[in-house]
């Protein structure tokens, strides 16, 4: 079956946006549709019924440099996005965004003024502004120059809609605020902090276990994962493995963290290392154990996602300007390279819609 694809660009004056793909997932293959000018669309989030997609992107409308960045919401039509409406954030280009469970919210991070928050979702898909916020504030991490100070890296709500997490690389925490009372602004829950072992690890990205039960946080500067069992109040440390392959002594750094469909492996990218590290996930315990490290074939994969049904693992590879797609060989945890678009600028973001024609 075939599907509509996004690809979100880092765009520096460049015309890149998002790019609007036909991806098959029986082949593997892919082919571009359409490109629409988006500034810096550089992560997004799509709908449950596939109507919607919502991207942070940067207009200088929006204010001076520094204060450009902003949130968009589209909607879908066929294999096209229709624009909604838009707002500004009041900082840089937002570096996350992602959906309350409920779909009526939409959280954001932004990474160089430490700021977060979230915008209320409208019936018709708009968002309602102003953007409420906070500033992430605390001591930062000892992995000097990175951790020099708050920096904001991804927001998610988990799925009982109880905790908003915040994931700050330079305080080398995961702060995490009451979800459930935000419209009394946003209130940390400092007892609910992850904090990160060990220290000056830099945590990155968090993604929740589809039962509801676990918790995965992947620590850029550390280069590992560590698994959480979580309860609604507190996050409790599982394992952390490393990502990297033993004897690797070179320059990495952990990017995106992704979960197959049925919950049973867990996917880490490598910058530097240019891979993909595979885990087994015990769904009750939590436990991983390390399947395999795949090497791709170009530089910097910051963002990958998989076709519907898991066959093929489509790979954004920054500074080499490629997508790439895989044949995913779920037993062996292996891949083989099916096709790769070359030429593009600093592909940052993949996510996949409906099927085309829908």
């Amino acid at each position: 079956m075939k599907y509509i694809a996004y690809v979100g660009h880092q765009t520096d004056d460049r015309n890149e946006g998002i790019r609007i793909l036909e991806a098959d997932a029986d082949t593997g293959r892919f082919r571009q549709l359409r490109l629409l000018h988006v500034p810096n669309a550089i992560y997004m989030a799509i709908n449950r019924a596939k109507t919607r997609l919502y991207t942070s992107f940067s207009d200088p409308l929006f204010g001076p440099k520094g204060k450009t960045g902003g949130l968009a919401a589209y909607e879908i039509k066929g294999d096209d996005l229709v624009k909604i409406n838009a707002l500004g954030t009041g900082a840089t280009t937002p570096c996350h965004v992602s959906l309350s469970p409920d779909e009526k919210a939409l959280v954001y991070a932004e990474y160089s003024g430490a700021t977060a928050g979230f915008v209320d979702i409208s019936g018709d898909g708009s968002l309602k502004g102003p953007a409420v916020q906070t500033c992430i504030t605390g001591e930062t991490g000892p992995n000097k120059p990175r951790q020099d100070k708050p920096h904001a890296h991804c927001a998610l709500v988990s799925p009982d809609g109880r905790n908003l997490c915040i994931v700050d690389l330079g305080v080398d925490q995961v702060k995490v605020y009451d979800w459930a009372a935000r419209a009394d602004g946003l209130k940390e829950l400092p007892e609910r902090t992850i904090r990160t072992a060990p220290a000056g690890a830099g945590p990155r990205h968090i993604i929740f276990h589809p039962n509801g039960k676990l918790a995965f946080v992947i620590f850029e500067l550390g280069n590992c994962v560590t698994s959480y069992r979580y309860d609604g109040e507190s996050f409790r440390p599982v394992q952390q493995l490393s990502l990297l392959p033993a004897g690797f002594t070179g320059f990495s750094k952990a990017a995106a963290i992704k979960l197959s469909e049925d919950g049973t492996q867990l996917f880490c990218s490598n910058r530097g290392h240019d891979s993909i590290a595979v885990f087994a996930v015990d769904p009750d315990s939590g436990a991983l154990a390390l399947l395999n490290v795949m090497k791709l074939g170009g530089a910097f994969p910051r963002d990958f996602e998989f076709m519907p049904g898991g066959k093929f693992l489509c790979v954004g590879l920054k500074m080499t300007g490629q997508l790439c797609s895989y044949a995913y060989d779920s037993s062996k945890c292996t891949i083989e390279p099916v096709m790769e678009m070359a030429g593009m600028y600093r592909p940052l973001f993949i996510a996949f819609g409906g099927p085309v024609g829908a």
